[in-house]
């Protein structure tokens, strides 16, 4: 099988600006990615970078207004889902890409039980009776491993716990086995316990269905056990993209080794973490040049002239950075500091 014909999705030049009257923010401004056919993508970033916007996006969920699809396109089985009519895209919305929402009590109906939530789902893409949906309902409660499926479903969501209510949002997700899993901040709020169950799932069903999985988070030990392949976002840009092993052994972006080396190490004595210094650029006003250059320690001017490109290197990841281009001319060698 070639990869084009793996390529479940291609996100190409992906812009979602948000139009305020404070200006224009430009919280995604050009994305670039593909997904496969049973691959796990992690979306990487600190809180603001643009990763949810990104999965709102690809669902066309975006509240407009303010915000709105400027650029790009989002090829879901050939079809560009920024152009195709509002009914289509809710046909395909729920029912071959799904999505678990960040927040499971914000994003359930706190007063209607989860079983009737779930079997509304299946009603409505499957066209399935009311019994049999039910009867389906219970059966996915229990597929992600809630105890007494039955008498949950006819719980409301607020006399469930936090990791219940989280895997009644996965279940929802999968309830019409879905080609695409947008996965946003699945873990949030769990304790470390009810994370590892909740990822173990995910990755159970994924086996199972063969779903494509996109895993947006900025836990970069989600992203160590989950991911296939990572891409780091900063600002608005994916600042770098390649395998898993090779994000955590071989960091080629300046941001994304400030990411690696923030994080505590068990072998090593650490009296403080270390930070990046500086702070992220507004969305309202954007550098001319690298949106990094400002906190990176190899900035040079050029870095501050001109907006880097996305460019794929020798070993097949793909990097944002002067650095990692023929124009580089900095008197520190980048194998020196990296």
């Amino acid at each position: 099988m070639t990869e084009n014909n793996r390529n479940i999705l291609e996100v190409k030049g992906l812009k979602t600006y948000f139009y305020t009257k404070h200006g224009v923010s430009k919280v995604v401004d050009g994305i670039d990615f593909t997904l496969q056919k049973g691959e796990t993508l992690g979306i990487v970033g600190e809180s603001g970078c643009g990763k949810s916007i990104t999965s709102l996006s690809i669902l066309r969920l975006i509240p407009s207004p303010p915000g709105k699809i400027t650029g790009g396109q989002v090829l879901f089985k050939g079809k560009d889902l920024v152009v195709v009519p509002e009914d289509e895209m809710r046909k395909i919305r729920g029912n071959e890409i799904s999505m678990i929402f960040q927040e499971p009590m914000t994003s359930l109906n706190p007063v209607i039980p989860a079983g009737e939530q779930i079997a509304e789902a299946i009603r409505l893409h499957q066209k399935m009776g009311r019994k049999v949906a039910w009867d389906k309902a219970v059966e996915l409660l229990k597929l992600v491993g809630i105890p007494s499926p039955e008498k949950r479903a006819k719980q409301e969501p607020f006399q469930l716990s936090g990791g219940m209510r989280q895997r009644v949002m996965i279940a929802m997700a999968l309830a019409c086995t879905p080609e695409v899993l947008i996965a946003d901040e699945p873990t949030t709020a769990l304790d470390v316990t009810i994370q590892a169950q909740i990822l173990e799932l995910i990755k159970d069903l994924q086996t199972k269905l063969g779903m494509g999985v996109i895993m947006i988070t900025h836990d970069l030990g989600v992203v160590a056990e989950t991911c296939d392949t990572v891409a780091v976002m900063y600002a608005g840009n994916i600042v770098e993209q390649a395998p898993t092993e090779m994000i955590f052994t071989n960091p080629k972006h300046p941001y994304t080794r400030g990411l690696l080396d923030s994080l505590p190490k068990i072998h090593e004595d650490q009296e403080e973490l270390r930070t990046i210094e500086g702070t992220v650029p507004s969305p309202y006003n954007m550098p001319t040049g690298c949106r990094y250059a400002s906190r990176c320690p190899l900035q040079e001017p050029m870095c501050h002239q001109e907006h880097p490109k996305l460019i794929e290197q020798s070993d097949g990841a793909k990097v944002r950075c002067w650095m990692y281009t023929d124009r580089w001319t900095g008197q520190i060698e980048k194998e020196e500091v990296l």
